[in-house]
């Protein structure tokens, strides 16, 4: 099969185009580069006519010079279109050699169920393409799933490493209702306004009525329950229940000193006072590099999600992220990064994906 150059697209020759849409190559053609009727030529993606010329399936011609385009002079030839070509092409050779069909457009590719081509059925996923050196931004996540949304597909990151490896993520954001649990809001219903006093230490409260301290360890798997009765909890887990008139001390004083022991204690308390007002029980998540760790119930035993917040702002390093995810999986549970969006307040879960 031949193909001819034309700037960022290779021209197949009518009589070669066949064979090719059958296998969910390249877009149909007029000679002025427009899309035409399937009788017209095709043209295929940079990432498309090289990885058939590796596979010895297609020769190249560059009409400037006459002669076919070796593979390292069409890499060559890519690069000036596309400077991140070779991180685009590995992920492109490994979707195809997975069975997969793949249409690259200008920044991301769209990705079809195996067995069908474009025009059979819609694309399913749209895959953004880094590299491990590369930094992905809060915002650019936002970004990407306000796009997936508007597109109606399945947004997957693809992080090509140092060794040509190339790993997926997949990338959701948890719904509104995510984590409703009516039984577990109602827990400390009955004991609003008993204004239990406390006291105070540098970065720990402590509870000292036995009987209130037991209550809000057992039923709501509040703070940690000493042996002699005494309720341990986090500036977090206090400010809560002070908010909850639970306990007594006041709001501002409390929460101007929690933040001078701890300079994310407004963001930290923000997302954990949505957690508990949602129904999940969220406990320190330390062990696990998080801010917290969530149980769907204040009597389940094993945590399912990690939550880690983060400011718009932030910007991540891939292997910073890659770690997070794989520390998740390793302990089954799901990295979730949590976002406030005035007053908004947004999960997104980042995991592993196979294909």
């Amino acid at each position: 099969m031949y193909g001819v150059l034309s700037g960022d697209r290779i021209v197949l020759l009518a009589a070669d185009r066949e064979g090719y849409e059958q296998k969910g190559y390249g877009m149909p053609r007029s000679s002025s580069g427009r899309r035409a009727p399937p009788e017209r030529t095709i043209s295929l993606a940079l990432e498309e006519a090289a990885y058939l010329v590796e596979t010895g399936k297609l020769e190249i011609t560059n009409e400037t010079k006459g002669a076919a385009l070796t593979l390292e002079e069409l890499f060559l030839y890519a690069l000036e279109f596309q400077p991140n070509f070779g991180a685009r092409y590995l992920v492109f050779k490994d979707l195809r050699e997975r069975g997969y069909v793949v249409q690259p457009g200008e920044r991301d590719f769209l990705l079809y169920p195996r067995g069908t081509k474009p025009g059979a059925k819609p694309a399913r996923y749209f895959i953004r393409i880094f590299s491990e050196r590369e930094c992905l931004a809060v915002m650019a996540i936002l970004q990407l799933l306000q796009l997936a949304q508007n597109m109606r597909k399945e947004p997957i990151i693809a992080v090509v490493d140092d060794e040509s490896d190339v790993t997926y993520y997949e990338v959701r954001e948890l719904p509104h209702e995510w984590g409703e649990n009516r039984e577990v809001r109602e827990e400390i219903a009955g004991l609003k306004k008993e204004r239990e006093a406390i006291s105070l230490l540098e970065d720990k409260v402590i509870v000292w009525d036995s009987a209130l301290a037991e209550h809000l360890h057992e039923t709501a798997f509040y703070g940690n329950l000493t042996k002699e009765k005494r309720l341990l909890l986090s500036l977090v887990e206090a400010a809560y229940l002070i908010r909850e008139g639970v306990l007594a001390a006041d709001t501002e004083q409390f929460g101007a000193h929690a933040a001078t022991v701890d300079r994310e204690f407004l963001s930290k308390y923000t997302i954990y006072a949505d957690l508990r007002d949602r129904g999940v029980v969220p406990k320190t998540g330390y062990k696990f590099g998080s801010h917290f760790r969530v149980y769907p119930g204040s009597q389940q035993t094993h945590s399912t999600e990690l939550i880690h917040v983060l400011p718009e702002t932030h910007v991540f390093s891939l292997p910073a992220l890659a770690r997070a995810v794989r520390l998740a999986h390793g302990v089954k549970k799901r990295m979730i990064f949590a976002f406030i969006e005035g007053d908004r307040r947004r999960y997104v879960f980042v995991g592993r994906k196979k294909l």
